[in-house]
């Protein structure tokens, strides 16, 4: 039996069927080998898994003949549009390489489509392909500030947006004024942690390096190296004194705050995590750090000694988000699927709640009743994550939610998105207190000061903002 024959099988089909065929049996046994289907059986776990991996291959490669990126060729002019609009409803459906084949299509037909980079993008690293992600993303960063000097969309380029929600009424002024821009960083700045103390911030970058801020002025106080990758993802411990950090390097690094030193790296060169570790959180009591990664896992570790203490597995991709609940109690994850996973903190699972779009982003709100996500549709659910009810859909970014973080008082959410925006939200009545732009690109961090009157941002175009409220 031939590679396409065993794929066939793996389908439960025989060679020469449909590509409506292929589609209809690749979603029926997705929804069938889920490993969210057995949270309570190891076993039967681990066996989904394999098994969700084997047909995904075998779909990826029966659809392969299927898909045409040659440009369609008329004798009049061609809209774009049909193609953008075909690619993100394949998309949506998880059809991501076809998907990416009528993106192409479509920027083959206008090279200066920002709407459809971007999604491409987006696609593009989904399925791990971050050098031709990146380049969409700079194209269309590019093709922004060449209209209009701004991070803002022309409104040629809005209309063009995949469905996007209905933008909630904004404010004609805002309390919130930028205080200060600052550029240290050499590439992106993916990450930012606040210290519970008030007294600093910590970013991270693509350029490999961690970068201490004094919060009162914005003075860099410390520059931390040692990692040999992109740093996704940063984290302060409860007490100010300890930084977390994870890497594409595949490590997580353990830093003492007095004296930028590095105390150690989890896992190391023969233990940890075997691919880019994209997402790290601290337990409030500091005794455990947690870390997701590429290589679909959750690993749970002991700070003192950086031993790995337990590894939680069920994931069907890439894990790019993680929260500790205030109580330390349970955590939350997210993978690229539209599922969130609440756990206690020996990995066991409590609630898997279902979104309508991949998470990107989680934050608890201070009073441990709810739970915020970030969507890449551009919306934020909210959850009372103790029964499963949705409180709240958030709707007016145009692009992925990359981050959201809770005022200290929980009034308050704040989002940063790709659509170069952040969006100051009065939660629990939906509507928008404040909207901040001034980013030249993508927002890819937020986070509040503990008194609530500063947020501080980082986002692609490398720079760190301080805002204030008036």
């Amino acid at each position: 039996m031939n590679a396409i024959d065993e794929c066939y099988k793996t389908l439960g089909l025989h060679p020469g069927v449909s590509l409506q065929e292929v589609k209809v049996a690749y979603r029926q046994l997705v929804k069938r080998w889920h490993p969210d289907n057995f949270p309570h059986d190891d076993s039967q776990r681990r066996t989904a898994e394999e098994t969700l991996k084997r047909i995904n291959r075998a779909y990826d490669i029966l659809t392969e003949d299927w898909a045409d990126v040659t440009p369609p060729v008329a004798k009049k002019k061609v809209s774009p549009e049909p193609y953008y609009h075909r690619g993100v409803a394949r998309a949506k459906s998880g059809y991501y390489k076809q998907a990416i084949d009528e993106l192409t299509k479509a920027i083959l037909i206008d090279s200066d489509y920002i709407d459809a980079y971007l999604y491409r993008g987006f696609l593009y690293e989904k399925i791990g392909q971050r050098i031709r992600a990146e380049k969409d993303f700079n194209k269309a960063t590019k093709l922004k500030l060449e209209r209009t000097g701004t991070a803002g969309e022309t409104p040629s380029s809005t209309a063009r947006a995949a469905s996007p929600p209905p933008v909630s009424t904004e404010p004609s002024t805002s309390p919130w004024q930028c205080a200060g821009t600052f550029e240290k960083h050499s590439h992106t700045v993916s990450t930012i942690s606040m210290s519970p103390d008030g007294k600093f911030f910590v970013t991270g970058s693509y350029d490999q390096t961690l970068v201490l801020w004094q919060l009162s002025t914005g003075r860099v106080l410390k520059t931390l190296k040692g990692h040999f990758d992109r740093i996704y993802c940063v984290a302060v411990s409860s007490d100010s004194k300890l930084i977390a950090s994870s890497s594409g390097d595949k490590n997580v690094k353990l830093w003492k705050v007095s004296s930028g030193a590095e105390i150690r790296t989890c896992g190391g060169w023969f233990g940890g995590h075997s691919e880019r570790v994209l997402a790290v959180a601290f337990s409030p009591s500091k005794k455990k750090l947690i870390s997701g990664s590429g290589d679909c896992t959750v690993k749970i570790w002991q700070t003192r000694t950086g031993r790995e203490i337990r590894t939680v597995k069920g994931y069907a991709s890439a894990v790019v988000a993680i929260a500790v609940s205030p109580d330390g109690k349970v955590f939350a994850s997210a993978s690229l699927e539209k599922f969130l996973r609440i756990r206690e903190m020996d990995g066991r699972l409590l609630r898997s709640l279902r979104a309508d779009s991949e998470v990107w982003a989680i934050a608890f709100s201070p009073n441990n009743k709810a739970i915020a996500v970030g969507r890449a549709d551009g919306c934020i659910t909210l959850w009372n994550w103790h029964n499963g009810e949705e409180l709240k859909t958030l709707s007016g970014h145009r692009d992925r939610v990359s981050s959201i973080a809770f005022s200290p008082d929980g009034k308050t959410l704040a989002s940063g998105s790709w659509d170069g925006q952040i969006r100051l939200w009065d939660w629990e009545s939906g509507t928008v207190a404040a909207v901040l732009s001034g980013h030249g690109g993508r927002v890819c961090a937020v986070a509040f000061s503990p008194d609530g009157k500063t947020l501080v941002s980082g986002g692609g175009d490398r720079t760190v903002k301080i805002w204030w409220r008036q």
